[in-house]
């Protein structure tokens, strides 16, 4: 395929005139269909230097020039720092010092980088103003690129998520059409800053996306990101059960994440449990649901899994069926009896017991017949096979929920 390149004189210097001239140009390519590749040959040929066009995952997008000097394969380790200079970034060596590196921006959002590597002896700086020309000329081509793939990706996702797929097999197909990969698995977390100020919150937003994704990356595949509302859903890639693990406890680390970027923000969020493909909207649900729960109940400020939150989904939820009520039990309790199975002890009668009795632990041992330490071991292992806190009061109250379900089922 031959790209559309508008002849081009060298330009001297960037006066009205010739900025004019040259905006008009790339106006000129961009209607005949010149993508970053065209743009950058007729920068290039313009001032007389090399150009290479990188995407935010530093992905070559072009590479043209006029001069024969080697030029580095990325810039990404070659950029001083990452400000929003005018006049270019200054490139480290071994890049030439001449070099500048600009930033293609839509907006807020940074979309790459076009690197500029002089052939001649005249400055960066005298063509900034073309340079920052055809930045913004590439910055609206892959806007409008990325645009197109997101709304086809997006109509995917909104799809799978209001359960409009009939089974897996329709779901893969659509997704293969629209060029998304799919995982087996996914685990859903749900995320919104707290308190923002109008003012303040698309910036704080961006923030906090970046954050999360940099705390759920993995290397299952990649993080489906979600808008809704003041906040997000992340769909992280699990594969297996040890992915989903991965992905629960990245997830509660999100918090910590943010306080060690430095952000003036508070965020809450829950995590849904493993689902496969076709099911992942039961995850986000719970993600939502977890959310929820988190701030209601126990007052923001961290991210909670679905599976932590004991008897409060219940609780919470309008119309939990009875059968809801015994597989929580069962869910709170069989750990606990396999193990009694397995090793011949009491941990369920302990535990039944030690609430019985006010949580005494002296008449909770006389009425078991053993020593209280042996009271205090069996306690101790509950806690770690049941993963549970028995001197918090929500894990109390799951514990005797579960209880007095059982019992009543008995």
């Amino acid at each position: 395929m031959h790209e559309k390149v508008v002849p081009a004189r060298r330009i001297r210097r960037d006066g009205p005139e010739t900025l004019l001239a040259y905006a008009e140009g790339l106006a000129r390519i961009a209607a005949g269909g010149g993508g970053p590749q065209a743009l950058a040959s007729h920068l290039a040929a313009t001032i007389d230097a090399t150009v290479l066009v990188e995407d935010a995952q530093w992905r070559h997008l072009a590479v043209a020039g006029t001069g024969e000097r080697a030029i580095p394969a990325s810039v990404r380790d070659l950029i001083a720092h990452q400000g929003d200079v005018e006049d270019g970034v200054a490139l480290t060596p071994p890049a030439d010092p001449r070099a500048r590196a600009f930033p293609v921006r839509a907006g807020e959002t940074r979309l790459g980088w076009i690197a500029v590597f002089p052939s001649g002896a005249r400055p960066i700086d005298e063509h900034a103003g073309l340079i920052r020309l055809t930045a913004a000329q590439i910055a609206v081509e892959l806007s409008r690129d990325a645009g197109a793939g997101r709304g086809r990706r997006r109509g995917f996702w909104d799809r799978l998520l209001a359960r409009a797929y009939e089974d897996p097999l329709e779901a893969r197909e659509d997704a293969q059409a629209r060029g998304i990969s799919l995982a087996l698995g996914y685990v859903a977390v749900a995320v919104e800053g707290e308190g923002l100020d109008e003012a303040v919150a698309a910036q704080r937003n961006a923030e906090i996306r970046r954050v999360c994704l940099d705390t759920l990356g993995t290397r299952t595949g990649d993080v489906v990101v979600i808008e809704r509302g003041g906040g997000f859903f992340f769909l992280v890639p699990a594969p297996l059960e040890v992915d989903a693990a991965n992905a629960r406890t990245a997830a509660t680390l999100i918090p910590r994440g943010i306080g060690r970027a430095g952000l003036d923000v508070k965020v809450v969020g829950g995590v849904g449990r493993h689902a496969e493909m076709i099911s992942v909207a039961q995850s986000v649900d719970e993600a939502r649901e977890a959310m929820t729960i988190a701030r209601r109940m126990f007052g923001g400020g961290r991210v909670m899994p679905y599976d932590d939150l004991g008897v409060y989904p219940l609780l919470h939820r309008t119309g939990a069926t009875r059968e809801d009520w015994r597989m929580f039990a069962t869910r709170v309790l069989d750990p606990l009896r396999a193990y009694d199975d397995k090793h011949q002890t009491e941990l369920v009668r302990t535990l039944k017991l030690f609430f019985d009795v006010g949580q005494n632990i002296k008449e909770a041992a006389a009425r078991l017949n053993v020593h209280r330490h042996t009271v205090f071991y069996r306690l101790r292992q509950i806690g770690e096979i049941g993963r549970l806190d028995l001197d918090s009061p929500h894990d109390q109250l799951t514990v005797r929920a579960a209880l007095a379900v059982d019992a009543l089922d008995a």
